[in-house]
């Protein structure tokens, strides 16, 4: 759990960075011109008259940064292709451009993109670890974020007082598959209650996607509902982790 939420710190850290990154650049552009605060306002509005220097400007950082606050894939995604396109720009720096109007890429660009590809290998590693470090790189349904285990939990059915117990099979970011005794009606929706391999309780509502039925026993595939940003960070840690957590989960049963 302390790593799940080491991952949420570093992204909201991030996230502020990005969000204020004009701001910054604003700071750096007095800083280094020392010119008066008219002149330089009225040096970023009129080159911020082309759309696409506005929004390279204005835009893009601060848009990479709240979407990054929802946590998703996409948003992953998206700083993904952000991180490359701050990497081409300064690769591809032109002396004495705009917005810095120097000979050499400024200081303060160098050190936002040393402290990007920080945040970006931190992010990213559970991903490269696995496509690359590990043996996982030949499964990619585990490369992808699902890992099998075999933890012990507890189904609160929707409409049945009472507690079902199963065991999850495997676990993604989106759901379970949970193997149970069939019951007497559908399993529908509820809530899923297990501990994870630190011995935390964790407990999430559940939706059935699909289930598939294998002499008394039933195979559920639930979709996890409702799941605030930490559960979001804390599953994706969990599921990028590997045969270690595998094993981890095997020793708490």
């Amino acid at each position: 759990m302390s790593q799940a939420k080491t991952l949420f710190r570093a992204i909201t850290i991030l996230s502020i960075v990005l969000i204020t990154e004009p701001l910054l650049k604003v700071l750096v552009l007095k800083t280094q011109t020392g010119l008066e605060w008219s002149l330089i306002w009225s040096n970023i509005m009129e080159n911020s008259q082309s759309f696409s220097r506005f929004f390279l400007f204005w835009l893009i950082s601060p848009l990479t940064g709240l979407l990054l606050l929802t946590y998703s894939n996409f948003a992953y995604g998206l700083y993904f292709m952000f991180s490359l396109f701050k990497f081409y720009q300064l690769l591809t720096f032109t002396p004495y451009s705009w917005p810095y109007m120097t000979k050499y890429p400024h200081a303060s660009v160098i050190l936002f993109e040393v402290f990007n590809l920080v945040m970006f290998l931190y992010l990213f590693y559970p991903l490269i670890q696995r496509f690359i470090l590990s043996r996982y790189m030949r499964k990619y349904w585990d490369a992808r974020g699902r890992t099998e285990c075999s933890i012990k939990g507890y189904l609160f059915h929707e409409g049945d007082s009472e507690v079902r117990i199963g065991t999850i099979e495997n676990i993604s970011s989106g759901g379970v598959s949970f193997v149970i005794e069939k019951g007497p009606q559908p399993f529908k929706k509820g809530k899923l209650s297990f501990i994870d391999p630190q011995g935390t309780p964790l407990s999430f509502d559940v939706l059935a996607k699909s289930q598939r039925e294998s002499g008394t026993k039933v195979t559920i595939g639930f979709e996890f509902l409702n799941l605030a940003p930490k559960d979001k960070i804390y599953l994706r840690t969990l599921t990028q982790s590997g045969q270690g957590v595998h094993q981890q989960v095997q020793s708490k049963i």
